[in-house]
C-alpha cells in the first residue's frame, strides 16, 4: 500500500491530534490481482496508547465502499501498527481464534507493507473499522446499536454510566439522528441496567432473555484463553438490532498486549493469569465511584462464572468450536508467521525493535501451552471455579 499525501507530511500528521482529518490523499494498492489506484483518500491517527508510538497506526476512508484483498467492502479501514508486539501475530491469531469459535461478525484482517511518500513505513495489519455495515457488524432495525465498554479511557469518552458505573461509548448507529439515537441508547441501556440485576440476583434465567449468552461465552473463552490484559474493561464491543433484540457481544478487538506478550511486564505470572479475575481484583482498575462497583464488565462475568449454567455454556462452546483442534491451529499460525517472516525482520530493522523469530516461536510455544491447560480444565469434567476460572 502505497500513500502520497497532500500539504502535509507524515512528520506534522504523526506529531498532531489523532482525529485531525487528511483530505484528497493518493492511493496505490498492489496484490498478485494487479493495481489499484485511488484519490480523494481521508487519512487520519487511530488508537489510544499506541496513538503517538514511533509506529504509529492510522486510518483511512475511501469515497465509497471498497472491497481490498477480499475481506469485504468497507469506507473505512484500520492500519493496526503493532509496535508493541514484535511477533506482528497477536491480532491477528485471536480473529483467527474468534473465526474458529464462529463469532458473528468476526474481525478479517491480512498484513501490508506500507508506503509513505516513497517512505517505507513497514509491515501492518489492514482490516476493517468495527461499524454497523454490511461486512461489519450488520444491523437492519432503524433502532440498532453498536456500543463499546471502555473504563479504560473514561476521561477522554463520552461515557453512559450504567447502574453499577460500566462505562458505554455508543460508536455507531443504524439511523443517524438524535432523536433515534436517544431512544436506541436507552432501550441498550434499559436492558443493560437489567442485565447487572438479573446477574447480582443468580437470575440465569432473565439473563438468557437479555443476553445473547453465547456470543458472552465466546468472548470469555477468547479473552481468557489469550490472556488479554484489556479484556472486560475497553475494546468490549456489544449490539443491539432494535428493542426486541438481545444484547449479543462482540466483535473481540484489540489483542496486541496478549497471548503471553513478553512487553507486557504486569507480574511474574502474567502468562496464564485470569484476566477477568484480575479486573474484578485490582482495585486501580476498578475504582469506586459512590455507591457504584466498577468501571468494567468482569465483576458480571465473575457472578456468571458461578452459575453452573454458564459454565457449561462456556464449557459447551469449547468443546464443540475447540477441542482437539489445537495442531490445525498451531498450524495455521506457522504458516501466518512464515507469511511474514521477511517484511517482520525487515520492519524491526527500520524501528529497532525485538526479534521476530525469537517471539514468533515463544508465541507458538505459549498457545500450544494454552491449549494443553483448557483441555484439561474445560474439556473433561467440570473446570475448576476456586477462583471463577482458568
Amino acid at each position: 500500500m502505497k500513500i502520497y499525501l497532500n500539504g502535509v507530511d507524515l512528520d506534522t500528521l504523526k506529531a498532531g491530534d489523532k482525529s485531525i482529518k487528511y483530505q484528497d490523499n493518493y492511493l496505490e494498492f498492489i496484490a498478485s490481482e494487479g493495481v489499484e489506484f485511488f484519490s480523494d483518500v481521508e487519512i487520519k491517527g487511530r488508537g489510544n496508547s499506541t496513538w503517538g508510538l514511533s509506529k504509529s497506526p492510522y486510518q483511512i476512508k475511501f469515497k465509497k465502499k471498497t472491497d481490498l484483498l477480499g475481506l469485504g467492502v468497507a469506507k473505512k479501514w484500520i492500519l493496526l501498527a503493532n509496535f508493541v508486539d514484535d511477533s506482528n501475530l497477536r491480532n491477528d491469531v485471536a480473529f483467527k481464534l474468534a473465526e474458529m469459535l464462529n463469532e458473528k461478525y468476526a474481525v478479517k484482517g491480512e498484513f501490508v507493507r506500507l508506503v509513505v511518500d516513497n517512505k517505507y513505513e513497514g509491515l501492518y495489519y489492514l482490516t476493517h473499522k468495527i461499524e454497523i455495515s454490511k461486512d461489519s457488524v450488520d444491523l437492519r432495525d432503524p433502532y440498532g446499536i453498536l456500543m463499546e465498554i471502555d473504563g479504560l479511557h473514561r476521561d477522554i469518552e463520552d461515557c453512559i454510566d450504567t447502574s453499577v458505573g460500566v462505562c458505554l461509548v455508543v460508536k455507531d448507529v443504524v439511523t443517524d439522528d438524535d432523536e433515534t439515537i436517544a431512544v436506541a441508547t436507552k432501550q441498550f441501556l434499559d436492558d443493560y441496567n437489567k442485565f447487572e440485576k438479573a446477574v447480582r440476583a443468580r437470575d440465569y434465567d432473565t439473563v438468557t432473555k437479555l443476553v445473547d449468552i453465547h456470543s458472552l461465552a465466546e468472548y470469555y473463552l477468547i479473552s481468557e484463553f489469550s490472556v488479554n490484559p484489556d479484556a472486560y474493561y475497553s475494546s468490549f464491543f456489544l449490539y443491539k438490532d432494535g428493542e426486541k433484540d438481545k444484547i449479543h457481544v462482540g466483535p473481540v478487538w484489540d489483542f496486541d498486549y496478549a497471548f503471553g506478550n513478553q512487553k507486557w511486564i504486569w507480574s511474574e505470572n502474567r502468562d496464564f493469569y485470569s484476566p477477568y479475575e484480575i479486573m474484578v481484583l485490582r482495585e486501580e482498575l476498578m475504582p469506586k465511584q459512590g455507591e457504584k462497583e466498577t468501571g468494567n464488565i468482569a465483576l458480571e462475568i465473575y457472578y456468571l462464572m458461578r452459575m453452573p449454567e454458564f459454565r457449561d455454556e462456556v464449557r459447551k462452546t469449547f468443546r464443540e468450536k475447540l477441542m482437539g483442534r489445537a495442531e490445525e491451529f498451531l498450524n495455521w499460525v506457522r504458516m501466518r508467521k512464515d507469511l511474514i517472516r521477511k517484511e517482520s525482520i525487515i520492519d524491526a530493522e527500520k524501528w529497532e525493535f525485538g526479534g521476530f523469530e525469537e517471539e514468533a516461536e515463544y508465541l507458538l510455544n505459549w498457545v500450544e501451552e494454552r491449549f494443553e491447560k483448557f483441555e484439561q480444565e474445560y474439556g473433561k469434567g467440570d473446570f475448576e471455579t476456586k477462583n471463577g476460572g482458568v
